[in-house]
């Protein structure tokens, strides 16, 4: 009810699923061509339940450790706080002021530091080539091998389109062409979780009952 704190609800709800939701196609279909052969299963765990529970340990030491940062007064980094530099979108100096703060041990604070570097690394270079894999496959017709200078062209665009957005409007104008492109995704994922289900439902009807494979297996009586 208070107009001056609507930016949280506009920018972490609604918007924060669309930026989500741009995601999906990249993401889902590099991950169905990597489990390909797997169990629904093992699909769930390796995709929903170990990303999840590592996420929630990440944020629960970090997310944590900042509040507390902030509450107690000893956030500051520089001559503003953790929250301040979040909402400056100085992210990097609010991650790494809060990892320098999780200890006193100058060599665990440069072990951290490194390891969050590295994820954030891996996770810019796996996104990356899993999307210049995706465009690739789907113009190569669902070609397990798509040519090689498909993914350089289609991966050098991909780098030149980011960096016209960030140089024209920083990382707001990136976020928002991101969301912008959740719309029409959303009505195709539509589509898409009914297709899931007909497959489903269409595998369990052509998988035998067990009673009638022990039947086949003994033979007639």
């Amino acid at each position: 009810n208070d107009p001056g704190h609507a930016a949280w609800q506009g920018g972490w709800t609604i918007f924060y699923w669309g930026w989500w939701i741009s995601w999906a196609p990249f993401v889902g279909l590099f991950i169905a061509r990597i489990s390909r052969g797997r169990t629904i299963r093992e699909f769930m765990v390796g995709v929903l339940f170990v990303p999840t529970t590592i996420g929630f340990f990440w944020l629960c030491m970090f997310g944590g450790n900042a509040m507390y940062l902030e509450l107690t007064a000893e956030g500051g980094v520089g001559t503003a706080g953790i929250v301040d530099l979040v909402r400056a979108w100085n992210l990097p100096a609010a991650l790494y002021g809060t990892i320098e703060r999780l200890t006193d041990i100058s060599a665990l604070q440069w072990a951290v530091s490194a390891l969050a570097t590295l994820l954030l690394a891996t996770w810019f270079i796996t996104s990356s080539d899993s999307g210049t894999l995706v465009i690739t496959t789907m113009l190569s017709l669902g070609s397990d091998e798509p040519p090689q200078r498909f993914r350089i062209v289609w991966g050098l665009g991909e780098g030149f389109v980011a960096a016209v957005l960030l140089l024209a409007g920083g990382l707001r104008a990136l976020q928002t062409a991101s969301i912008a492109a959740a719309l029409p995704i959303s009505v195709v994922m539509v589509f898409m979780a009914y297709g899931l289900l007909k497959s489903l439902t269409e595998d369990s009807s052509a998988v035998p009952a067990p009673g009638a494979m022990w039947g086949r297996a003994r033979g007639p009586a």
